[in-house]
C-alpha cells in the first residue's frame, strides 16, 4: 500500500494537468473545441449505429421475417407420444382486415401520432430535429419523434435492457427496422398491422379485442369519440384507461379530436358534437382455467434460450410466435394426467380442511385480528366507513350472505354464496401447489405442473423458491456420510441453547427428547435436534458444496440451521439435486424439449442428456438411499406405505416452521416426483401439522402419480437393491450417544432378532396360505359332491 501511494499521487497530477490543458484550449479554441466534441459525438453515435445494424445488441429481423408479421404461422407443442399438448401465436389478439378499419381510427391515429405518416419512409426526420431542439435543447417536454412504423417495431419487437445507452441504441433499431418494414409494406398494410398488434393495456393486444372490451362493438361501428378515445389510450395504456381513469381518458380524447382538427380530417362542428361525457360498455374479460400454460411458459423460456444462442446463417433468431415451428417434447401424457388428477384430487380435499383448520399465528393478535385488518382495509367497508355508517351497520354488511366470485379449480369463476367475511378469507387462505415429474436417468421431464390453475394464478411454483424444510436434511446426510459419519453413529436427543449462534435453541416438531439417535434412525424420523448435531459436525461449507455439486444454485445461509430447510431454493432445484441420490450419485440436466423442427420438417436441434459428474461416492449414496427407505418404512413418510405400490420408493417429506411449506419428494431408481402445497400468503398456515404437513399435504399427490406408473404394462419404475437388509443398529436408544456408538458399533445380536422376527412372519405368512389353500380344497369337494 504504501509503495502504491506514491504513483497514485503521480497519476492524480498527471489527470489534473491534462484536465487543467484542455480546458485552455478550449477557452483559446471554443469553435474548434465545439467541432471537435461534435465530431466526437457524430463519430460515437455513427459507431454505435454500425454496431446496432450488425446485430451486436440484439437481432434485427430481415425482411423475409417481417413478411410472416402480416401472416405468422403458429408453432405447436408435441408430447413425447407426439400428440399436440399446445400452440403459440403471435400475442393475444385476433386479426381484422382492411375493410373492417375505421376510417376515423386511421385519422385519428395519423393526426395524433405521426402527421406525416403517408411522406416518410419510416423516418420522419422534422420530428427527431423537433425533439432534439425543443426536448434535448429547451428541455421543454414536446414527445418522442417515433413513427407509426417505429411503434410497429416496438409493439412487436420490444425494447432490450442494455448495459449502457439502451434508449439510444433501442431507438437505432426500431429505425433499421422501420425502414425495412417500409420496404416490405405499404402504408395501408403498416397500418393494419400497427392496429392488429399495438398494446390497448389489459393485456388486450389489438383494436378488435379493444372495441370488444370497451365498447363492445366491432371496429368498424365504432363513434368518432369512441375512436378517438381509443387512440388516445395508446400514447400511455395504464395512465388513460376509460374504465379505471375515466377523466383522464376523456380529457385525452378532446386532445386528439383537436389534432383531427389541427390537420384537416375534422371541423370544429364535429369535433365539438364528439366532446360529449364518455360513455363505455365494458365487457369483463372471462379469466380462462388452464393447467397447461405452466408447462407451455417454461417450454417458451426454454426455447428462447436455446433461440438466442443459435441464430441461421442469415442471423435470423427463431421465434416461436412466428415460425411455424415444431416443438417435441419430454412430457409425457399419461403422467402429466396423473399430476393433474393427483391435484385436483387432493387440493380440493386439502381446501376444505384449509377452510376449517388455519391460522394467522405469526401475526400480532392471532387470527381473530389478522381477519379484522384484513375486513378493514377492503375498499367496501372503506367506502362505508367514509360515509358515516354505523358499526353495526357495516358489521351486517360484512356477515351478509349473497352470490360472490370464487374460482373453481379447472372451471374459472363460479358464483358461490359468501358473505364479504367469507370471500376475504377464502381470497387470502387459498392453498396452491406446483408438481413435478423428472426421469432422473437423462433428466427428461415428464410431468410439468406449476400451480393449481394459470388462469387464476400465472406464479409458476415449480420455479419460485420458498424454504424447503426437512427436504433439505437428505443433502446434509450426503455430505455427512462423505465426512465419514456412520449410518449407526449416534447422537443425543437433547435441547441445546447453541450460544456461539446468538442462543440458537433448535427444536423437535413433536416437542419430544432424550435418548440418542442413529444417523439414519435422526433422519427417518425427521429429528431436528440430532440432525442439527450431524450439521455442526459435518461443517456448513461443505454442505454448501455437497449442494452445489447436486445442482443447487440458490443462495444458501452459511449457519447451521440449513439442515431444518430455512434456505429458499426452488422445488425444480430440490428435485434436480434428489434425481442424484435417485441415480446412484450422477448429476444430470433437466430439459423440456426433445426435438425442434422448421416448418418442412428440418431437424434444427435434438436433445442430449447432460451429466455433470458424480456428487458422492457410490457407497454414500446407497447408504443414504437406504436411509431414505427407512423413512418410508418406519419414519415420517411411512403413510405411504397405505397407497400399495408395488416398489421400494424412498423419499423425504419437509415441513417449514408453523406448517407454512409442506413439501415430499419420492424416488424410484428412475424416477423423481417432488410436490409442495402452501399459501402465497405466508401470514396464513394450516392450526395442526396433523393436517399441514409434508406428510398430509404433499406426500399424497406424489403417492398417486408413482402409483399410477405402477401400473403400466411395462413400468418405468423398478426397485432399489441394496448389499444388506438392516443397518447393524436401531433407530433410537434410550442410552447417550456414546454409550450407543460404543454398543452396537460390534454388537450383531439387533440384527439378528431382526432376521428371526422376519422368519418368524414369513413362517406365518405361508402357515396361513397352506391353511387358505386346504380351505379352498375343502369347498372344492364339498361342490363336487
Amino acid at each position: 500500500m504504501q509503495q502504491l501511494l506514491p504513483f497514485l499521487t503521480i497519476q492524480a497530477k498527471k489527470l489534473q494537468e491534462f484536465c487543467k490543458k484542455t480546458l485552455q484550449f478550449i477557452i483559446k479554441h471554443p469553435f474548434k473545441s465545439a467541432f471537435y466534441g461534435f465530431s466526437s459525438i457524430c463519430a460515437f453515435v455513427l459507431f454505435v449505429f454500425l454496431l446496432t445494424y450488425l446485430g451486436v445488441f440484439g437481432k434485427i429481423p430481415k425482411q423475409a421475417e417481417l413478411r410472416n408479421l402480416k401472416n405468422p404461422i403458429t408453432s405447436t407443442l408435441y408430447s413425447s407420444q407426439k400428440t399436440v399438448l399446445a400452440t403459440y401465436f403471435l400475442q393475444n389478439r385476433s386479426n381484422i382486415d382492411s375493410t373492417e378499419l375505421n376510417t376515423y381510427l386511421v385519422d385519428a391515429l395519423v393526426a395524433t401520432e405521426d402527421v406525416r405518416f403517408y411522406e416518410h419512409k419510416g423516418i420522419d426526420y422534422r420530428s427527431y430535429a423537433r425533439v432534439i431542439i425543443k426536448s434535448l435543447l429547451l428541455q421543454q417536454g414536446k414527445g418522442g419523434g417515433s413513427t407509426v412504423t417505429q411503434q410497429i417495431a416496438k409493439n412487436i419487437f420490444g425494447r432490450k435492457k442494455q448495459y449502457a445507452f439502451s434508449t439510444l441504441i433501442n431507438k437505432m433499431r426500431e429505425v433499421i427496422i422501420a425502414r425495412r418494414l417500409e420496404s416490405v409494406y405499404t402504408k395501408n398494410e403498416l397500418l393494419l398491422l400497427y392496429f392488429n398488434t399495438v398494446s390497448f393495456g389489459e393485456n388486450l393486444y389489438g383494436i378488435e379485442k379493444a372495441a370488444q372490451r370497451f365498447f363492445n362493438r366491432t371496429p368498424k361501428k365504432l363513434s368518432l369519440a369512441e375512436c378517438a378515445t381509443l387512440v388516445g389510450v395508446l400514447k400511455a395504456p395504464s395512465f388513460y384507461n376509460p374504465r379505471t381513469q375515466p377523466e383522464r381518458s376523456e380529457n385525452r380524447r378532446n386532445v386528439v379530436l383537436s389534432q383531427m382538427v389541427k390537420y384537416g380530417y375534422l371541423t370544429e362542428e364535429e369535433a365539438e358534437k364528439a366532446k360529449k361525457p364518455l360513455k363505455l360498455k365494458y365487457v369483463a374479460p372471462p379469466k380462462i382455467s388452464s393447467i397447461a400454460n405452466y408447462y407451455k411458459e417454461f417450454v417458451k423460456k426454454e426455447f428462447n434460450a436455446w433461440a438466442e444462442q443459435n441464430p441461421t446463417k442469415e442471423g435470423h433468431i427463431y421465434d416461436l410466435e412466428l415460425d411455424g415451428l415444431k416443438i417435441y417434447t419430454t412430457i409425457n401424457p399419461s403422467v402429466q394426467k396423473y399430476a393433474e388428477n393427483a391435484m385436483k384430487r387432493n387440493m380440493d380435499r386439502l381446501q376444505k380442511l384449509m377452510d376449517l383448520y388455519w391460522t394467522s399465528a405469526t401475526t400480532q393478535g392471532g387470527k381473530e385480528a389478522f381477519i379484522e385488518k384484513l375486513v378493514n382495509n377492503h375498499p367496501e367497508v372503506k367506502a362505508l366507513k367514509a360515509a358515516n355508517k354505523s358499526e353495526q351497520e357495516i358489521k351486517d354488511f360484512v356477515s351478509k350472505k349473497g352470490l360472490r366470485k370464487y374460482w373453481e379449480i379447472g372451471e374459472g369463476y363460479q358464483n358461490k354464496m359468501q358473505s364479504l367475511q367469507d370471500s376475504i378469507i377464502s381470497s387470502i387462505n387459498r392453498l396452491h401447489t406446483g408438481i413435478l415429474v423428472m426421469n432422473s436417468r437423462n433428466g427428461s421431464i415428464l410431468g410439468y405442473l406449476g400451480g393449481i390453475d394459470y388462469g387464476f394464478s400465472q406464479y409458476d411454483q415449480i420455479q419460485n423458491k420458498k424454504q424447503v424444510g426437512s427436504t433439505f436434511k437428505p443433502i446434509t446426510y450426503l455430505a455427512g456420510l462423505e465426512a465419514g459419519i456412520e449410518p449407526c453413529e449416534f447422537f443425543d436427543n437433547q435441547l441445546l441453547t447453541y450460544k456461539r449462534y446468538d442462543g440458537w435453541k433448535p427444536r423437535n416438531a413433536n416437542g419430544t427428547y432424550g435418548g440418542s439417535y442413529s444417523m439414519y434412525g435422526a433422519l427417518a424420523n425427521s429429528v431436528n435436534t440430532a440432525s442439527v448435531a450431524i450439521q455442526i459436525k459435518t461443517g456448513v461449507n461443505r454442505v454448501i458444496e455437497q449442494a452445489r455439486k447436486m445442482g443447487i444454485e440458490s443462495k444458501i445461509p452459511k449457519f447451521p440451521s440449513i439442515v431444518l430447510g430455512t434456505a429458499d431454493i426452488s422445488l425444480f432445484e430440490m428435485v434436480k439435486a434428489y434425481a442424484t441420490i435417485s441415480n446412484g450419485g450422477n448429476q444430470v440436466t433437466p430439459y423440456i424439449i426433445e426435438r425442434i423442427e422448421d416448418q418442412n420438417g428440418v431437424v434444427l436441434f435434438k436433445a442430449a442428456p447432460k451429466y455433470n459428474g458424480r456428487v458422492a461416492s457410490y457407497n454414500s449414496v446407497k447408504n443414504l438411499q437406504k436411509m431414505m427407505e427407512f423413512a418410508m418404512t418406519n419414519g415420517t413418510g411411512a403413510s405411504i406405505q397405505n397407497y400399495q405400490i408395488p416398489y421400494n420408493i424412498i423419499g423425504k417429506t419437509g415441513t417449514t416452521q408453523n406448517n407454512g411449506d409442506g413439501w415430499f419428494i419420492g424416488c424410484s431408481p428412475e424416477i423423481v416426483v417432488g410436490a409442495w402445497v402452501g399459501t402465497l400468503d405466508k401470514r396464513v398456515q394450516f392450526s395442526t401439522t396433523r393436517f399441514g404437513s409434508g406428510a398430509s399435504t404433499a406426500l399424497p399427490m406424489v403417492a398417486s402419480i408413482f402409483k399410477g406408473m405402477s401400473s403400466w404394462r411395462n413400468p418405468m419404475l423398478t426397485n432399489f437393491t441394496y448389499d444388506f437388509k438392516y443397518f447393524p443398529c436401531p433407530p433410537f436408544s434410550e442410552f447417550s450417544s456414546e454409550e450407543s456408538t460404543a454398543t452396537f458399533k460390534n454388537d450383531s445380536t439387533y440384527v439378528r432378532s431382526l432376521l428371526v422376527r422376519d422368519s418368524i412372519l414369513e413362517a406365518e405368512k405361508l402357515r396361513l396360505l397352506d391353511s387358505i389353500q386346504q380351505l379352498d380344497t375343502l369347498n372344492i369337494n364339498k361342490i363336487i359332491e
